[in-house]
């Protein structure tokens, strides 16, 4: 058994680093897509218009493609597959996405139909061009939840047969098709403001130095058709690699299966458990939109900056974690669960306290290498930098949230986390009021709210699985384990601080160039000095890691 149970965490531990490496390039794609919209957009009326138009769609989103319904239906189809009954499995799987096309094809309609109440209701702060340009945008958009809701259940089932790297790519072709396709039709139907921005990055006169609402419209219209037909792609591409293990993709109306309740009885308090982060997220864009323009996006650039990391490792690991627990709980493996979840606590731990370091002490010059271009400028980097900032105080709490969340799923416990989410939400509107309102924050003072909020939800989630599901996953291994990694963190941050002071001060003939010298550097610096300390303080990941390349 204790051989079994160190396997598992083994295993894990292969899984999240092949689906790190996959949405390592989903993530750099991401970060191209957002560097595509500041260099045409900057931080303008019309992609504050994008971002609050997204902002239904991305929460659907999340409840039913990243969320509640894809955690609660990857929990049952797992233990399915662990009870050798792959038939049923694969049924359960078309009966959910029957459920899926009903449902949220008729939330499209509805949501193309009152889509001038939506976004009055998200961003009520907006007016006249602002307001009817997020209007259309929410309609092209609303079609979007679909392709990736049905996406994310391919992906749940290929994770659920041990296959992390495909599921995990595909929001890399979603990047690359929003970014091209969305070019060429923000091009077609506004070819003379595209080309504009081509040659002032060309260094040839800019066609038109000041483009009017309407052309920004025009462009940005363009965009959201491209991130729709994305949605379509990040769906298409998953389907040859499940027909392959078996599956055959039909309508099955069979919504009596008592595995079928079973998914929608943990589903349902789990949107609400598993959507505090997106709602919080909604909810600053309702406080934002009182404030001057640009504030949405550059909250919106520095949350997608900050999830980079929080990609890379806490959904990573989540994402290969997940099936295992909710095998072990059906299997009645609870000592290797409480292992394998203290092994991906660890984990997650180990990735995600440097990352918040780092982030924050170079966020100002990451900013400006990534986004400074085109119609992004230097405020828009210094107001973004310090949104980042904020963010990235949260990167810990987010990180382990995500481990916390399928753990409660493999108990089928959803009101736990339900709860705490909606104090969770309450906090965070009363915390949004008390730093943009009273103390006058602005943006950033939202950015930090949210990241005070997932701290404390980590928390709360943690003492309550610790008290009423399994006590002593907290035990002297996992404390230590964070001891270590603040301290290995604390000195690379003294590196990085250091050799970013003196990269500032040398000269460097070109600005691209001494902006890369200034990133990284401080990375380069960062990386051995924090491998360093944990070979020293002997974390159990440097050994997995450096093994790993040694064998390669």
């Amino acid at each position: 058994m204790p051989n079994e149970s160190r396997k598992a965490r083994v295993s894990i531990r292969k899984n999240a680093l092949v689906a790190t490496i996959a949405i390592l390039g989903s993530r750099i794609f991401g970060l191209v897509r957002e560097q595509i919209f500041a260099i045409f957009f900057g931080a303008s009326f019309a992609l504050d218009a994008y971002i609050a138009a997204f902002r239904i769609p991305n929460l659907l989103r999340d409840l039913f493609a990243e969320g509640a319904l894809s955690q609660s239906f990857i929990t049952i189809f797992s233990q399915k597959n662990a009870q050798g009954k792959e038939r049923d499995a694969y049924d359960i799987a078309n009966t959910v996405s029957t459920f899926l096309i009903l449902l949220l094809g008729l939330l499209v309609i509805l949501g193309i139909v009152f889509s001038p109440f939506i976004v009055s209701l998200i961003a009520n702060g907006f007016t006249g061009e602002k307001y009817h340009l997020t209007v259309q945008l929410n309609r092209i958009l609303f079609p979007f939840i679909l392709f990736v809701a049905l996406a994310a259940l391919l992906m749940g089932m290929l994770n659920a047969k041990n296959r992390f790297f495909l599921p995990q790519s595909a929001s890399t072709l979603f990047n690359i098709t929003s970014i091209g396709m969305g070019l060429l039709f923000a091009y077609w139907m506004a070819p003379d403001y595209i080309s504009s921005i081509f040659n002032k990055l060309r260094g040839l006169p800019p066609a038109a130095a000041i483009p009017n609402p309407s052309t920004l419209s025009q462009a940005m219209t363009g965009m959201a058709l491209g991130t729709l037909l994305g949605g379509f792609v990040q769906w298409l591409v998953q389907l040859p690699a499940l027909y392959k293990l078996g599956y055959r993709p039909r309508l099955r109306f069979d919504f009596k299966n008592a595995d079928f309740l079973k998914i929608l009885a943990l589903t349902l308090p789990a949107i609400i458990g598993g959507a505090g982060v997106q709602i919080n997220v909604m909810i600053n864009t309702v406080f934002a939109s009182y404030l001057a323009d640009g504030s949405i996006s550059y909250m919106n650039y520095a949350f997608r900056f900050m999830q980079f990391p929080l990609g890379l490792f806490g959904v990573a690991i989540a994402t290969a974690s997940a099936p295992a627990l909710a095998k072990m709980i059906i299997q009645d493996k609870k000592d290797d669960f409480q292992k394998t979840m203290r092994s991906s606590l660890q984990m997650s731990l180990f990735f995600s306290i440097p990352s918040m370091v780092g982030l924050i002490l170079l966020a100002t010059p990451i900013v400006s290498l990534i986004y400074e271009h085109g119609r992004f400028h230097a405020i828009d980097t210094a107001q973004t930098a310090i949104a980042l900032q904020a963010f990235s105080a949260g990167i810990v709490g987010y990180s382990l949230i995500k481990i916390y969340q399928p753990a409660f799923l493999a108990f089928h416990d959803t009101k736990t986390p339900m709860t705490i989410s909606l104090f969770s939400i309450m906090t965070n509107t009363a915390l949004n009021y008390g730093l943009m309102v009273i103390m006058g924050f602005g943006h950033w003072g939202l950015a930090l709210s949210t990241s005070c909020v997932a701290t404390l939800n980590f928390i709360l989630l943690a003492i309550y699985f610790e008290k009423k599901k399994m006590p002593g996953i907290w035990n002297q291994e996992l404390w230590s384990q964070l001891g270590k990694c603040l301290l290995a963190s604390l000195a690379m941050g003294l590196a990085v601080w250091g050799s970013f002071v003196w990269a500032q001060k040398l000269l460097v003939p070109s600005k691209i160039l001494g902006q890369l010298f200034v990133v990284f550097l401080p990375i380069f610096v960062a990386l051995p000095v924090y491998l360093g300390m944990g070979l020293l303080l002997k974390i159990p990941e440097v050994d997995f890691i450096i093994n790993k390349i040694r064998r390669k």
